[in-house]
């Protein structure tokens, strides 16, 4: 199968595409996983959460979308084969979308101890997990473009001392839509002026869609892995990522979660943390997919609601 990333093919030969070296051996090293991260700007774990853990959110979260269709439940509900979506239009997303991101089993994951101590470690402190969380959902043929994290984040603690962690809930092969990082995008000159911009204020897109574009622009080979429950990679908020086409023969949805962290000493960005949490403004709820835009207004990811949560759905140009 050739690897896609918003319908354009990677270059998937061994000098442009490669997959993640474990970082498990320097779990018992601080000093060692800091390094690492400077020179890497990722670390990958195989195993570091318990895979029954993941599996129970797994099965919490998809309970939850099959109510709304998205989720065929004439077949095992963990299997995610993507549904008919007849709920999605009448549906509170506002409500679901807030019932899926504080489920006891999901924020089990995002909070487990073995995964804060890995972001302890590299803050040199005690940490927490943002307010908000992140479950994604792709359906079949969605992806994500291309871009990094510090222009999203970047209203509280200076981004460098913010990480993200991807934390696959099931098995996420790469025909799945796994993730993909750029290799060296870290420490690209390329991205200075882009690192230094505001999302919302400077209504920023993705980069660009295109795989082998962003790669000779910002950094080396593409970098991913088939993951399996109980793996996390994380990353720095200049490492330049997106996500692969979810091309699934079997018509089954991926299931991912994105978590950020600092050290809870050090001011929050109000818009993902305290009792009332901005996102990007207005009547939006976080609820990926079903079209591209480009992230033109966050659209990709943040869909517009009327005043009981219905969902508002703009038309894809």
């Amino acid at each position: 199968m050739t690897l896609t990333a918003n319908g354009h093919p990677l270059d998937t030969s061994p000098d442009r595409f490669g997959e993640l070296e474990p970082a498990n051996d320097l779990l018992d090293d601080p000093a060692g996983l800091r390094a690492a991260m400077d020179e890497r700007g990722h670390l990958f774990f195989r195993g570091l959460l318990p895979a029954e853990t993941v599996l129970e959110a797994r099965r919490e979260v998809l309970l939850k979308y099959a109510v709304l269709g998205e989720v065929d439940d004439r077949f095992p509900i963990e299997d995610a084969i993507a549904g008919d979506r007849l709920g999605v239009d009448t549906a509170n997303v506002r409500a679901f979308s807030e019932s899926v991101r504080n489920g006891y089993w999901y924020r089990s994951v995002t909070d487990h101890p073995d995964l804060l101590a890995v972001h302890a470690a590299l803050l040199d402190g005690p940490v927490r997990s943002f307010d908000f969380r992140w479950p994604r959902f792709a359906r079949p043929g969605e992806g994500c473009g291309f871009h990094c994290d510090g222009p999203y984040m970047n209203r509280g603690t200076p981004m460098e001392r913010i990480f993200s962690s991807w934390i696959p809930l099931g098995h996420v092969a790469r025909e799945d839509g796994a993730l993909i990082v750029l290799e060296g995008s870290h420490r690209s000159d390329q991205l200075d002026g882009y690192l230094d911009a505001d999302a919302d204020r400077d209504g920023l897109q993705w980069l660009d869609d295109d795989p082998v574009v962003v790669q000779e622009r910002y950094g080396d080979r593409w970098l991913t892995i088939d993951f399996e429950p109980g793996d996390v990679l994380c990353f720095g908020m200049s490492t330049l990522h997106g996500a692969l086409d979810n091309q699934s023969p079997t018509g089954r949805c991926r299931l991912s979660s994105d978590t950020r962290y600092q050290r809870v000493d050090e001011p929050a960005d109000p818009r993902w943390n305290g009792e009332r949490i901005e996102g990007h403004g207005g009547r939006r709820v976080f609820y990926p997919g079903l079209g591209r835009w480009n992230n033109d207004d966050f659209q990709d990811e943040w869909k517009d609601v009327d005043e009981r949560g219905r969902m508002i759905i703009r038309e894809t140009p």
